[in-house]
């Protein structure tokens, strides 16, 4: 951590990944517990020399620099004191106040969790928010699962394989597995093919099945004996999302306690069911003949669901919700990647391979690593928000939010329309991302875009370079608005601190223009940015996909006052950015007329499918 990456941090609101600590003479007996929290969940920065007090922090300074860091770099390198050697090292800032040291402490990987204290398992700690916690019971045995050499999908189970599997099932997994690998089905009988592909395994002269086998092809009475709980809970609500609560009860909900491959058929008829636009689906291979974007990110978010789920945990359930706006999944175990490795295409690390390679075989899951990606392409290609992404590495759980919420919205429309430079559609979602938010990073990029890292960063020098983001201090890969244009659009965003300007004529059937004024000092020229269209704008715009003069657009919008109508009207679309002169050099001539920018034409664009949208609403 650098010297402003750390000044920076002090002041930030958000601690689940640094901790401070005073240590002025020696090492705080609870700094290997945050050692243990850190390397259990995401990483983070211990720091010494910085003491609280009544919520403030202050920096005191460590007095002895060299004992206290090489007391506590041999503390953490002792087998006796922390489970596992970590790569951890400090770096040393002098401040006005005193020195203070900032220590890394990585993310352990998988195989060497539960890091523990005093070779003892149950002094293992995670981090929650601000805070350490011990690990509990359950929080240990969820560890220890996903260290396994051997992973938990891939034991085998002494059960008989004549009597454990659910023949219907495995005669559909063969007729999918045909249809996806023609010819390469050259088994004798079912036992043949579940041996050569891997569901059942020689284990002491004994031919027994594995758990994947069981959990994905298993009959009702031996999956419900492996996972006492439900596979898949099925929620639909009327309402939007905003309205949920745990005592608002649900209009339509399946619980499935079946193989995977049947948890799958019932999910596709809930779907079906609840679908915005029926569809049918291949009684074969379970897939739709033709794939539209909603349904893509559906299927990929749903197989996630089922494949990835931690199979050992009984205490919580995968849950899928669905609203009027939005849809989330909720599933028991975490991602073993980062959010923006889950991005990139690629093999990655999974909890459960075999089940994992037995979708693939059937083509119901990604090859090489691409689900995640598939679930953005698609949400985008609607137009919609990034699906969101909660990947808790305390909680061991894996979040996904489907909103159904358009990224680019005729305010903002308005405001990329006035920057008065061009954006390729990809840097105007991103430019739209950042009025919204005000930060960026580089996997908010990849997930806009659906570029890779180079890529991003290359956008992301672009819209620097045009003095649109900035990097932020103290992140890495972090970028926030300009500052010119976040005194502009981010104040927009916060009615309490612009200023509304209404300006109306009483003439029929008109709404007032609404215009947003920054604050600015006195003397100074005022930034106006058009954040709404009045009826009468909206009428200029629907007509100027051709060239129009004044006098042909005033009597399309019913006006005879010229000066007015220019002033009220016209005049805003022009500053703009939302209509231009086609002479603009003499904006008096008389062969002077108006017509729609690339930005105007987008607006009007927005209109129609908003206009669409609504009518098939109304329709449903």
């Amino acid at each position: 951590m650098t010297r402003e990456e750390f000044l920076a941090r002090l002041q930030s609101a958000e601690w689940d990944d640094i901790e401070l600590k005073e240590a002025t003479w020696a090492v705080p007996k609870s700094a290997l517990e945050t050692v243990s929290a850190f390397a259990n969940t995401k990483g983070g920065h211990l720091v010494f020399g910085v003491k609280e007090s009544n919520g403030m922090f202050s920096i005191t300074g460590v007095t002895d620099i060299d004992k206290v860091q090489n007391d506590f770099l041999g503390q953490v390198r002792d087998g006796q004191k922390v489970s596992v050697t970590l790569p951890i090292a400090g770096d040393v800032h002098t401040m006005p106040e005193g020195s203070v040291i900032c220590f890394y402490v990585p993310e352990a990987p998988r195989h060497a969790k539960p890091v523990y204290l005093d070779r003892n398992p149950k002094k293992a700690y995670i981090r929650r928010g601000s805070g350490d916690y011990t690990c509990t019971g359950e929080e240990l045995l969820r560890f220890i699962r996903d260290a396994g050499s051997i992973t938990y999908d891939s034991e085998t189970l002494d059960l008989d394989p004549t009597k454990c599997f659910d023949w219907g099932t495995v005669r559909s997994y063969r007729a999918m597995f045909e249809t996806r690998n023609p010819g390469k089905d050259g088994s004798a009988d079912d036992m043949s093919f579940l041996r050569n592909w891997g569901f059942l395994v020689e284990r002491g002269g004994r031919i027994l099945p594995t758990r994947a086998a069981v959990i994905v092809l298993g009959s009702g009475e031996y999956v419900r004996q492996e996972l006492p709980r439900i596979v898949v809970d099925l929620q639909f609500y009327r309402h939007s999302v905003s309205e949920y609560s745990p005592s608002v009860r649900w209009a339509d909900r399946v619980t499935v306690e079946a193989n995977l491959l049947e948890a799958w058929k019932a999910l596709l008829d809930f779907y079906l069911k609840h679908s915005e636009n029926p569809f049918a689906v291949d009684p074969t291979t379970l897939r739709r003949h033709s794939d539209p974007p909603d349904y893509i990110s559906f299927r990929e978010a749903a197989i996630n669901l089922l494949i990835h789920q931690d199979f050992g945990d009984a205490t919580r359930l995968p849950v899928i919700r669905f609203f009027r706006d939005q849809a989330e999944f909720f599933n028991p175990g975490d991602a073993l990647a980062s959010r923006e490795q889950l991005l990139d295409p690629g093999d990655k690390e999974v909890r459960n391979p075999q089940i994992v390679r037995a979708f693939q075989r059937i083509g119901l899951s990604d090859q090489g690593g691409t689900g995640v990606g598939a679930i953005f392409d698609g949400w985008r290609r609607l137009g919609f928000v990034p699906p969101e992404i909660e990947n808790d590495k305390a909680e061991k759980s894996f979040r996904l939010r489907l909103r159904k919420e358009r990224l680019v919205t005729e305010e903002q429309l308005l405001a990329q329309a006035s920057l008065g430079v061009q954006l390729s559609e990809q840097e105007a979602a991103v430019f739209a991302y950042l009025i919204r938010n005000g930060e960026i990073d580089l996997a908010d990029i990849k997930a806009l875009t659906g570029y890779s890292g180079p890529a991003a960063r290359e956008l992301a020098q672009r819209l620097e370079v045009q003095v649109i983001l900035r990097p932020t201090t103290g992140t890495a890969g972090k970028f926030a608005l300009a500052e010119h244009l976040r005194a502009r659009f981010l104040s927009a965003l916060d009615k309490t601190s612009v200023e509304y300007q209404k300006v109306t004529d009483g003439s029929p059937s008109e709404k007032p223009t609404e215009q947003v004024t920054e604050q600015v000092p006195q003397g100074t020229t005022e930034q106006v940015t058009l954040k709404e269209l009045s009826d009468v704008q909206w009428t200029i715009v629907e007509h100027t996909d051709a060239p129009r003069s004044l006098t042909e657009l005033m009597e399309i919008a019913g006006y005879t006052q010229r000066p007015h109508f220019k002033a009220s009207h016209l005049e805003p679309l022009l500053d703009g950015g939302v209509v231009r002169m086609t002479v603009p050099d003499k904006p008096t001539s008389s062969k002077q007329r108006y017509v729609l920018t690339g930005a105007g034409l987008k607006l009007k664009a927005l209109r129609l499918e908003a206009g669409n949208e609504q009518k098939d609403d109304e329709n449903d």
